[in-house]
């Protein structure tokens, strides 16, 4: 038995380390392909505050494959929202201002200085404007934060859906932002 249960953790942990994304679009049309990692981090903070919440970063990743320029226009309302999967969990989601690089990717949170992000942007609108020159990809990190934990896993990334940039959260859309060709 134990030597079985071994061999399933085993075969689990080939798998999921020769995974890099969670999920992975490509627009053919568009020329625009969205990488979304999966998430790290469920851990609890308490703010200064000493109000409780949960986090989870993830990181993104917009390639243009075009030879035209792109802007991304991503936008967050400081307002909370419910999912229908966890009704009475209250979730944000903000973006940091830190640029994700690959080389970070196997630290906690990918890289990103949580607590200082948490402190500075909770509760706050947050957005990203980026210009993604052609052929090129910008990298960047979201967290999503809840007064609770859900039950089960959390998986979100960002999609394109009639021309619109939504970012998915387990069963909802949250239509958030635009990519503009130049």
């Amino acid at each position: 038995m134990r030597s079985l249960i071994l061999i399933v953790i085993l075969l689990s942990s080939i798998t999921i380390i020769g995974q890099n994304f969670h999920t992975e679009f490509e627009y053919e049309p568009t020329g625009i392909t969205i990488k979304n990692s999966y998430p790290k981090g469920g851990q609890k903070h308490k703010a200064f505050n000493g109000k409780e919440f949960i986090y989870v970063t993830f990181w993104t990743c917009i390639s243009n494959d075009t030879a035209s320029t792109m802007e991304l226009e991503i936008d967050f309302p400081a307002d909370s929202f419910t999912l229908p999967s966890s009704p009475g969990t209250n979730f944000n989601v903000s973006i940091p201002n830190d640029e994700m690089k690959l080389e970070k990717e196997s630290l906690p949170n990918y890289g990103l200085d949580i607590t200082a992000f948490l402190e500075e942007k909770i509760n706050k609108k947050s957005n990203l404007r980026a210009t993604i020159v052609p052929f090129s990809s910008h990298l960047f990190y979201t967290v999503v934060i809840s007064d609770r934990g859900v039950n089960g896993p959390l998986r979100a990334g960002y999609e394109l859906k009639d021309g619109k940039i939504i970012y998915k959260i387990n069963d909802f859309d949250l239509q958030c932002g635009r990519i503009i060709s130049k």
